[in-house]
């Protein structure tokens, strides 16, 4: 983790378990008396809590600004007593925008020496003083092409934009007419994430139940044909690099996500504990959700595609981590 400066960060950032957002001592100076001629700046980012049109102003004395997101969207120039300036309404969504301010205190002009020199710097979005925070940001679990990767063979094998409760044997008819009679009527909810991990590189055999028993299906052994788990193999793949099995209970499959693959990923835990913190998906947020009874993959901005985000939350990629 590292302190940010990147334009934007999403407001359920300070939800995450893997981001840190701290309160910034206030950016103000209270006008007073000074010989100092120097200047003061500050930087970090201020909160939004709904999508709008914000103004920001400025009390100073001599000059300064206000600047988000790149965009100065207020500023006094020259050598001014206290003076009051609005900007223009600046129309900004919901989240945490990097923000930089400036003061700078003059000399006293000579045609009005010898009173004293004075500085002052009051930052206001709208009739509030103007808080800021620093964001302590994680780095993506996966990278872009990682991440959807795995999203497209999730979402590749059936439509899950129309698919129904009743459709769930079209997932086990992919392993041909032995598995689909075998575990027709089974939940298939946990057997599509292991779809796309195995698909992916992810070998699932060791998967087990809390109670330490095997959790994980042989899919050979069932009958059926394991290529739906190893696209491109052929008849000289060396046997023991293929995937052959599937985890069809939810509960096992969150725990081994949990204890073995997103711990070698660098998160032990869920970077949302609940869903409900999981407050802002942003395009190109791609998702892993899950809890004892339902486990899925989806965008951040199309949950239909895994039906539902529910229980904790697993952040693999956001572009505004880049």
């Amino acid at each position: 983790m590292a302190i940010s400066t990147k334009p934007f960060h999403p407001l359920d950032a300070e939800n995450s378990c893997r981001y840190k957002v701290t309160k910034k001592a206030a950016p103000q100076i209270a006008w007073h008396k000074t010989e100092e001629t120097v200047a003061h700046n500050w930087e970090g980012y201020i909160r939004i809590a709904e999508e709008g049109d914000y103004t920001f102003s400025v009390t100073l004395d001599d000059n300064g600004y206000i600047e988000i997101n790149g965009q100065k969207v207020v500023e006094i120039t020259g050598k001014n007593s206290s003076k009051s300036k609005t900007g223009d309404p600046v129309h900004l969504k919901k989240g945490f925008h990097y923000t930089k301010l400036q003061h700078r205190n003059e000399e006293v002009p000579e045609a009005i020496a010898p009173y004293p020199n004075a500085e002052e710097f009051v930052p206001k979005m709208g009739e509030t003083d103007l808080e800021l925070w620093e964001i302590d940001a994680p780095k993506n679990l996966m990278t872009k092409e990682e991440a959807q990767k795995l999203l497209n063979n999730y979402a590749g094998l059936v439509d899950y934009l129309t698919i129904t409760p009743e459709d769930k044997n079209k997932v086990w008819e992919k392993f041909g007419e032995k598995v689909a009679k075998k575990m027709a009527g089974q939940d298939t909810c946990a057997t599509r994430l292991s779809i796309a991990l195995n698909r992916c590189g992810y070998r699932l055999a060791d998967v087990k139940y809390g109670n330490g028993k095997p959790a994980a299906d042989n899919v050979e052994l069932m009958g059926g044909d394991i290529s739906i788990l190893n696209p491109g193999m052929t008849p000289e793949s060396d046997p023991a690099a293929l995937g052959k099995h599937i985890v069809v209970n939810a509960e096992a499959m969150i725990n081994h996500l949990k204890n073995t693959i997103m711990t070698n990923l660098g998160c032990k835990g869920f970077d949302y504990d609940d869903s409900t913190d999981y407050s802002t998906p942003q395009s190109g947020d791609i998702v892993i959700f899950g809890h004892s009874g339902h486990v899925g993959l989806c965008p951040g901005d199309n949950q239909e595609i895994g039906y539902y985000v529910s229980g904790g939350v697993w952040l693999l990629y956001r572009s505004s981590l880049e």
